[in-house]
Order: C-alpha cells, then structure tokens, then sequence
C-alpha cells in the first residue's frame, strides 16, 4: 500500500439563487442551481505494514565494509524467514557505498579515512502481531537502524470507493435539503467531480539500535480514515 500526505476538507454548501439580472441568451434563461461539497469515510483498522530496516557498517576498506554488511545482512534475512516472511516479502529499497574524509592538518586535502556502507530491506508484514517480532529479530542479527513502520490497509481501493460512495450520496442528501427549504426541488444532475482523497499514511518512524530492548518491540496499528470529497451541481427547479 502503500504511501500518502494527510490533509483535512471542510465541507461547503452554496446555494445559487436564481439570477434577477440574468443575462438572456438566445432567448434562454440560465437556470438557477444548486452546488455541494461533501465528504465520505470509511474508517479502517490496518491490516498490513513495511517495516524500512538497515544494516550500516564501516571500515578502512570499501570491500571490508561491503564485507561486513553482507554478512550482517544475510543473516538479518535469514531471521527474518525463520519468523515465515516470504522472500516475496523482503526487497532492497537502497544500497550505498560512501566514503568518509577528513582534512589532513598540513595542507587541508581531503583523504579518505573509512567508507560507511548501508543496506536497506523493506519487510511486508502481513500479520500485524508479528512486527514487533521482525523488528526485534532483524536488530538481534545485525541490522542498527529501523527507518520507519507504514501502516496499510490491503483493501484500501475497494474501502475509498465505498467513501465515494457515501460522498456522493451525502452530496445529495445536503442539495435535497436545500432545494426544499428554497421552495423547490433537484432537477437533472449537471456536474459531479471528485475532489480529493485522503489515504491512510504512515504511523511510526524511529530509529532504533540493536540491544536497546530485551523485550519484544510494542507496535500498535490504531485506526485510520480514508476519506473522499466530491462536489456535485444541480438544476433548482421551483415548485410549481
């Protein structure tokens, strides 16, 4: 699932009064109508996350910190299988070789002192109770820093229709409303546009090195909202 900024919609209501000075046009008065925002939500408890997890290591030598890192991460990967992540699952997100400088006192050039390489898996979680256990056994077998925990939800398309759904239906029900406190009611549907969704985002992100905790990593998931905005205009037609 996936990632997604967090924003908030204010719905809006506006009611376009039937125009005392409107312009005729080919003998045809504009009709008047009727334009909606409103929101739809779903509210949703994940049911999946990607865990960013790094093995850093340095040496005097590129090769010897390549050397290093792979070892270190293998072994992270083979932990992580032990807890029955799939291979499917687990996928290189970066690879970096970077050398490390520093003045030299006598005439300022900079030398190379070390070389810092840093490896980083991204880890599919599909159960939620066992991210505490893959972040725990990935800092228990090499890896030194843990980038971020996203939560998703693996249904979030299906979900977000069904908000645009009740977008679309609260969108009508508001124009109901107005249409019959002007004295009238909805003529033909002229325009409907979806304006905007928010998608759950990202819950977690620390960085945490290995041996810090002798106890399982506590990781809760909460609850998050997707939600879709639509705006929507209609013919007002008077009661006769």
């Amino acid at each position: 699932m996936n990632r997604f900024m967090p924003w908030l919609i204010v719905p809006g209501l506006l009611l376009a009064a039937p125009a005392l000075s409107a312009q005729r046009v080919g003998g045809d008065v504009p009709p008047s109508v009727i334009t909606v925002s409103a929101q739809g939500e779903i509210q949703v408890v994940p049911d999946r996350a990607y865990v960013l997890v790094s093995v850093q290591t340095r040496s005097s030598s590129a090769a010897a910190a390549a050397g290093e890192n792979a070892n270190k991460q293998t072994a992270v990967i083979t932990s992580l299988r032990s807890l029955g992540v799939k291979d499917s699952q687990i996928s290189t997100q970066n690879y970096t070789v970077v050398p490390e400088t520093r003045n030299d006192n006598l005439d300022h050039t900079p030398r190379i002192v070390s070389y810092l390489v840093s490896n980083s898996l991204r880890v599919e979680v599909t159960d939620l109770a066992t991210v505490g256990k893959v972040i725990d056994s990935a800092l228990s077998h090499g890896a030194n820093q843990v980038s971020s925990v996203d939560f998703f939800e693996s249904q979030a398309v299906d979900l977000y229709r069904k908000a645009l759904a009740e977008a679309v239906a609260n969108a009508k029900a508001q124009a109901e409303i107005m249409a019959s406190a002007a004295g009238g009611h909805l003529g033909s549907l002229l325009e409907l546009n979806s304006s905007g969704v928010r998608m759950p985002s990202p819950m977690f992100g620390a960085v945490r090195m290995a041996g810090v905790a002798s106890s399982e990593t506590p990781i809760m998931p909460g609850q998050d909202t997707i939600e879709a905005s639509v705006t929507a205009k209609w013919v007002f037609v008077p009661n006769e």
